[in-house]
C-alpha cells in the first residue's frame, strides 16, 4: 500500500521539508546514459511489454539499465516486473521524494521508477511537473548506461515532451491499419519539431514471417514522402501463445521462456538497435543531456 502523504497539510509540509528533491545546479556532464523512448500512436500495441523485456535483455548484456514509466495515469510496468512500488511518479512529481528514492530495484535486474496508475491528477501535467521529471531523468541518466522511457500512447503534450527528450525512439506498432495510422501520426508529429530523435520501428504481433518487414516498408515510404522522416527497422515480433496465455504474476517472458519465438525476437531487436545506435552504453552528452533536451521541449510546447 502506498504511504498516505496527504494525511494533513502539516504532515505534507513536514514530509516535503525532509524529502523534497533539491536539484543540483546545472553542471556539465561529459557522459550520460543513452536514453531510448518506447512510444506508440495508440494503446494496446505491446509497448510496455517490449520495454520491460528489453530492459531485462540489456541487463543480461551487462548494462546498468533503468526503466522510467512515464505513463502518468495508466502505468503498468511495475505489474510486468512483478513489483509493488512504495513510491510512484505521483510522489516524485509532487516533490515529496527524490529520483534516487523513487528508483526501485526489480527482481530481474533493471531499476524502475513506477508510473501512476488510476490517478486522474497525473493525466494533466503542467510545465513545473515536467521540469521535475527532467531533473529526475538527468539524475537517472547520470547513473546508468541505458534509460528506457515507457511513454504514454498518443500525441498529448506530456507524452510528446517525454519522447522528444530521448535520443532515440522505438515506435511500436501492429500490422493492423488502425495501429499503422496512429503510428504514422506520431511520426509525422515528431517530424514537425525543430529536432527529433532517431526513429526506429518494431512491428509486434506479426501473424506470419515477413509481414513485419512489409509493414515497415509501407510506413517508411509514407513517412519519407509526406513527413520527411527516415525510420529504421528493428524487426518483427511474432504472435506467440507464450505471450497471449500469460497471467498476472508470471515472470517476464525473457525470464520464463527465454527460447520462445518472442524472446528470441526481442534479443534480435536489441542486437539490431545496438548496431543502429552505435552501442547501447553511456554517450558523450556534450552539455546537451536529457534534462537540457526536456527543458528545450517544455519551452517549445
Amino acid at each position: 500500500m502506498e504511504p498516505d502523504l496527504d494525511a494533513s497539510k502539516a504532515g505534507r509540509g513536514f514530509l516535503r521539508r525532509i524529502f523534497r528533491y533539491k536539484a543540483a545546479p546545472d553542471v556539465s556532464r561529459d557522459r550520460e546514459a543513452l536514453v531510448i523512448a518506447f512510444a506508440s500512436g495508440k494503446g494496446g500495441t505491446g509497448k510496455s511489454f517490449l520495454t520491460t523485456n528489453a530492459a531485462i535483455g540489456l541487463h543480461r548484456l551487462g548494462r546498468r539499465v533503468a526503466v522510467v514509466d512515464c505513463d502518468f495515469g495508466l502505468a503498468n510496468a511495475h505489474l510486468l516486473f512483478g513489483v509493488n512500488p512504495r513510491f510512484t511518479m505521483q510522489h516524485l512529481l509532487d516533490g515529496a521524494i527524490s529520483a534516487q528514492q523513487a528508483l526501485m530495484p526489480t527482481p530481474y535486474g533493471p531499476g524502475l521508477i513506477a508510473g501512476g496508475s488510476g490517478i486522474s491528477s497525473l493525466a494533466e501535467l503542467g510545465a513545473r511537473h515536467m521540469q521535475v521529471l527532467g531533473r529526475a531523468l538527468g539524475w537517472v541518466a547520470a547513473n546508468h548506461d541505458v534509460v528506457l522511457l515507457d511513454c504514454p500512447a498518443g500525441l498529448a503534450p506530456p507524452a510528446m515532451i517525454t519522447v522528444l527528450a530521448a535520443q532515440h525512439v522505438v515506435v511500436v506498432t501492429n500490422p493492423e491499419i488502425a495501429a499503422l495510422t496512429d503510428a504514422y501520426a506520431l511520426i509525422k508529429c515528431l517530424a514537425r519539431q525543430p529536432s527529433w530523435p532517431t526513429v526506429h520501428l518494431v512491428v509486434n504481433r506479426v501473424a506470419q514471417p515477413g509481414l513485419g518487414r512489409a509493414t515497415f516498408e509501407r510506413l517508411a515510404e509514407v513517412s519519407r514522402r509526406f513527413a520527411g522522416c527516415e525510420i529504421h527497422y528493428l524487426g518483427e515480433v511474432p504472435e506467440d501463445s507464450a505471450v497471449t496465455h500469460r497471467r498476472l504474476g508470471q515472470a517476464p517472458l525473457l525470464v520464463s521462456h527465454p527460447e520462445c519465438p518472442t524472446s528470441l525476437a526481442i534479443q534480435s531487436m536489441l542486437s539490431t538497435l545496438e548496431k543502429n545506435v552505435g552501442g547501447l552504453q553511456m554517450q558523450a552528452s556534450a552539455n546537451q543531456g536529457v534534462e537540457a533536451r526536456m527543458a528545450a521541449q517544455i519551452r517549445r510546447w
